[in-house]
């Protein structure tokens, strides 16, 4: 404890600057799971994904070369530099592979308040995990530095409104930067704030560079990508990862190049599946407006294999499903209360075209 080896061994989640998430996020509705691209989730569907809550206090410590070490201290030495990271985040923790099977970390994705101070301390001895007392240092003159304050994935106008501007570390700018994140804290829930998940935190595996790759992970077609998690014999669960006592040089990982992936190693290109599923709906309402029930399910069922969570399509297809047998005949009036509750229940995305059909089909 005296030479702080505890310290050097620390490794717990680092705040990074919020990179936007892009992936396909499993979910769960009417017992039914299916995935679903973050970025066509509604406001109910992203509170599924981010379950955990969490604020913390991280402490950078910069050096000379301007790096930064977190390291698990609240006390400054005299004549050094620290940054200071307060977050509130609502979060989901995300383990991430390599293609090759390795194991090489954690990030959190999610929204969030992030209160940033960067200090320098002109005694030992001030407590730089407690705000009050960087504001209580900073009157007596013992700390100089600047306040910064982000507002990470949360987008509205009150929101807006409410950020404040601190120009330097007091115990004014401080307590108005609390009372003003502890208010949009509040409007996360509101029925018109977004909501846009970023990579805020990342921990990477400390034992990496020690360890084998855990399974070779099959490739699968170009369009999705590789498979991130095994099944069968080759199992993550199954096979637990072995230690190499003395590593050679190709088992050898690079930490930095880890941090990397952890940041933006999520991020996937989807246009194409995305592309094939709103074609294969654009098909399956011409056969809506022909009325031929059994190639429309047909239909709706390869849009929703080809992108899961397409806009309405689970809903619109199980809405016909439930009446397939009455909709057999085309000339049943069960087809313009079809229309009727798939132009009020399911708009949400439909082409302006489509919509105008569905009007015209009701006023016949």
């Amino acid at each position: 404890m005296t030479d702080a080896k505890t310290y050097s061994n620390f490794r717990g989640f680092i705040p990074i600057d919020p990179i936007e998430y892009n992936d396909e996020i499993l979910l769960a509705r009417d017992g039914d799971l299916y995935t679903k691209d973050i970025k066509l989730m509604n406001s109910d569907e992203i509170f599924q994904f981010l379950n955990n809550e969490t604020v913390l206090v991280s402490i950078g410590q910069v050096n000379s070369e301007g790096g930064i070490s977190y390291l698990p201290v609240t006390v400054s030495t005299k004549n050094s530099s620290y940054k200071v990271t307060m977050d509130y985040m609502k979060f989901a923790t995300l383990a991430e592979v390599r293609t090759d099977g390795s194991f090489i970390g954690f990030r959190r994705v999610g929204v969030g308040l992030r209160l940033i101070t960067l200090l320098t301390a002109n005694e030992s001895g001030i407590n730089i995990g407690d705000l009050s007392s960087i504001g209580l240092a900073a009157k007596q003159g013992t700390i100089k530095g600047t306040m910064m304050i982000e507002v990470v994935g949360i987008k509205s106008r009150e929101v807006t409104t409410l950020l404040p501007l601190p120009s330097e570390i007091n115990q004014t700018t401080i307590q108005n930067a609390m009372q003003a994140l502890a208010t949009i804290k509040s409007k996360i829930y509101d029925e018109e704030t977004e909501l846009f998940p970023q990579v805020m935190a990342i921990k990477p595996d400390s034992t990496s560079r020690k360890r084998r790759p855990i399974a070779q992970i099959p490739d699968s077609n170009p369009e999705t990508g590789p498979e991130r998690f095994p099944t069968g014999g080759d199992s993550l669960l199954t096979n637990p990862p072995t230690t190499i006592p003395n590593p050679r040089p190709e088992d050898i990982r690079d930490d930095y190049g880890n941090d990397i992936l952890l940041q933006i190693g999520g991020s996937k290109s989807t246009v194409s599946k995305y592309q094939k599923a709103k074609n294969l709906e654009r098909t399956a309402f011409e056969y809506l407006f022909d009325r031929e029930i059994d190639q429309v399910i047909e239909t709706l069922n390869a849009a929703e294999i080809a992108y899961p969570g397409f806009h309405s399509v689970y809903d619109i297809n199980r809405l016909l499903k439930a009446e397939r047998e009455t909709l057999r005949d085309k000339n049943s009036p069960k087809w313009k209360e079809v229309y009727e509750r798939i132009l009020k229940d399911y708009p949400w995305k439909l082409s302006d075209e489509i919509i105008e059909r569905l009007e015209n089909e009701i006023d016949l």
